[in-house]
């Protein structure tokens, strides 16, 4: 662990830094769009940061909603890979391999 200059103490592992970063700059670029290019000298500081800040929170919220989705889907599509697994398992155990070739031999009369 690494202790970052954030002027707090905290504490966070050297690998969040690029992501943290990356991050950081997303959201400005965002909050910049947004405000039309403004800078905060453009306006008071008070003004719009609790609308900003629930506009994110529904974002985070939506993403949440999505990332569950997408985890439901995939736990789905794992679930029917393991059957489809157990079923080509049972097919070809060599006792069931056996069986069904001594049945294809007496219906083609070999």
């Amino acid at each position: 662990m690494e202790t970052r200059g954030t002027g707090q103490g905290a504490r966070r592992p050297r690998s969040a830094g690029p992501k943290l970063a990356t991050i950081t700059q997303r959201v400005s670029r965002l909050w910049r769009r947004r405000s039309g290019g403004r800078r905060s000298g453009d306006r008071s500081p008070e003004v719009g940061w609790e609308q900003r800040v629930e506009t994110l929170e529904a974002r985070v919220q939506h993403l949440e909603a999505e990332l569950e989705g997408l985890q439901d889907a995939v736990y789905r599509r794992a679930v029917l890979e393991d059957e489809h697994i157990d079923e080509l398992r049972t097919r070809t155990a060599p006792e069931q391999l056996a069986r069904d070739l001594s049945e294809d031999a007496r219906k083609r009369g070999l």
